[in-house]
């Protein structure tokens, strides 16, 4: 069963990952430096609407299922809550796709305020499991946690910090936001799905 969960999960990670790459060949009037990747649900384009929102929901179901993996490990108590973070997040990826952002340069309305609330809850569960994903598939395979993985999480750590101040001062908001906010999604999306396939291949 562990076996055919993190299978599951390591492919919809995949899935989720060219998702997001076929977003930015087909951009539907978004700048992957100067917007945001939720821009792409309020895109004029229907299509990218469409795709943005397969990509959040791919992304809900790989977290739900890893989730569930984490419940059903056999040292289960250990990671009870980092099962319950993981569906958390899952919840709150497939939600966002019904609460778009405001369009660039629109006004900001009440769906944008909650939107960016899930936003940040989103960006804070995926950062926060990584070491406990991490630790998991160490007891799973009873080897060191890979090194990719601790590297991806300070890239992770960077890439947030980098965005947040990109955020507080509007001189960098358009010439760095994006570019940090995709380092992070990358990221943060790596790391479950190399603990996926680890966890497969145990």
């Amino acid at each position: 069963m562990v076996q055919v969960l993190a299978t599951v999960a390591s492919v919809l990670f995949i899935l989720r990952l060219l998702a997001l790459v076929a977003l930015h060949v087909r951009p539907g009037g978004i700048h992957p430096v100067r917007h945001a990747v939720s821009d792409y649900a309020a895109s004029s384009a229907p299509g990218t609407r469409g795709l943005a929102a397969a990509a959040s929901w791919l992304a809900a179901a790989a977290w739900a299922v890893l989730g569930i993996l984490a419940l059903k490990y056999p040292a289960a108590s250990d990671h009870t809550g980092l099962g319950v973070w993981l569906l958390v997040l899952a919840v709150v990826l497939a939600v966002m796709p019904r609460v778009p952002t405001d369009g660039a340069g629109q006004p900001t309305t009440a769906r944008g305020r909650l939107h960016l609330l899930l936003a940040v809850a989103w960006f804070a569960i995926a950062y926060s499991t990584i070491g406990p994903e991490s630790r998991m598939l160490a007891e799973a395979t009873g080897t060191p946690v890979p090194g990719i993985l601790p590297v991806l999480h300070v890239i992770a750590a960077i890439a947030l910090v980098c965005l947040v101040v990109s955020l507080l001062v509007p001189a960098l908001r358009e010439r760095t936001f994006g570019i940090s906010e995709r380092v992070f999604i990358l990221a943060v999306t790596l790391a479950p799905l190399i603990v996926g396939a680890g966890l497969a291949a145990a």
